[in-house]
């Protein structure tokens, strides 16, 4: 993702110079995150709680470990486990060989070899939340973990999806792992930032909130170098740090409703359905479809702060049902 991030900024540097002032319709590539590449590392929520159960599946599209004048096909990737409530649940590293798929639950997680074999204690996360960090490393030739190569990691790797369901609503909901690229020194995963590009509103698609039979809304908080241990130089981990956005919900005319502020630290699991732990109050009537929208962070995100915030909402009305991820909008590139 490094190479294309650099590649995607120089193609719009390029395309303003020969269409000089004119207005531009054209799509900005998002430099930073990528759904559907691979990437150095993978972020993704878990629900394990009570009468709920999470699913990962990872693989390894491209990544290779660099060996003398040439490559293994494999890359060993660690997972860090994190807690809403900012504690580090667990670590295990785990080998992909070229192409290799493999499918966690948070309550049987253990280490696994080149042959796909669970191998030294299995780890049970029953009654947790949180999210996972899966970042690719170098590894030799028996995919020994990250430290036998210096902890050096692996760019343009690995994609992912998670699943989450509650078992008693009957509910489920997908999506595709946030991946994440190398920074352009290619030492550490880097969240969304630069000195020339700003990022503006985050939004939330939803329909009617009181109408809603399930609402699940899951706040990132990460932030650069700060994951666990031996490679936490690398890592994403959580900010445990407060930051307090302004959130306004726009109807389908377009009308904005003021709402309390969110405070997001580390993994926020709220919903959009109102009441009392809820984004909406339930002392707020809203009665159509819209957009949540959340901005003017303290203290501010993005930029050279290391600190980003991603989102999504798992949503159901009756039978439909599915899940987004959070919107931003990327400016500062035309400016």
């Amino acid at each position: 993702m490094r190479g294309i991030r650099k590649l995607g900024v120089a193609a719009v540097a390029l395309a303003v110079g020969v269409l000089g002032a004119g207005k531009s319709h054209a799509l900005v590539d998002d430099p930073f995150t990528s759904y559907t590449q691979p990437a150095n590392a993978l972020v993704m929520p878990f629900d394990q709680s009570e009468d709920h159960a999470t699913f990962f599946i990872v693989s390894n599209l491209s990544g290779l470990s660099p060996a003398g004048d040439g490559f293994i096909a494999g890359v060993t990737t660690h997972w860090s486990y994190w807690s809403e409530d900012c504690s580090h649940l667990a670590d295990v590293f785990v080998c992909l060989t070229l192409n290799d798929t493999v499918i966690v639950s948070p309550s049987e997680i253990s280490a696994i070899d080149a042959g796909n074999n669970p191998i030294g204690p299995q780890i049970d996360l029953s009654g947790n939340r949180g999210f996972v960090v899966v970042t690719a490393y170098a590894t030799d030739e028996i995919c020994s973990d990250a430290s036998v190569r210096g902890n050096l990691p692996v760019d343009d790797a690995l994609v992912g999806t998670y699943t989450f369901a509650s078992i008693s609503e009957g509910f489920s909901f997908g999506n595709d792992a946030i991946g994440l690229g190398l920074d352009f020194s290619g030492s550490y995963t880097e969240l969304p930032g630069d000195d020339f590009i700003d990022f503006d509103t985050f939004s939330i698609q939803s329909f009617n909130p009181e109408d809603l039979d399930v609402s699940t809304v899951v706040l990132l908080s990460l932030k650069e170098q700060s994951g666990s241990g031996s490679t936490s130089p690398v890592e994403i981990g959580p900010n445990t740090a407060n930051t307090v956005a302004d959130l306004v919900y726009y109807d389908n005319l377009e009308i904005p409703t003021s709402l309390p502020n969110a405070t997001i630290r580390c993994v926020k699991f709220t919903s959009l359905i109102p009441g009392e732990d809820a984004l909406i109050p339930d002392t707020i009537s809203l009665l159509s479809s819209g957009i949540l929208r959340l901005d003017r962070f303290t203290p501010v995100i993005g930029g050279t702060t290391g600190r980003f915030i991603y989102g999504l909402h798992g949503q159901a009305l009756g039978q439909f049902g599915g899940s987004s991820n959070m919107k931003y909008k990327v400016t500062g590139l035309f400016d």
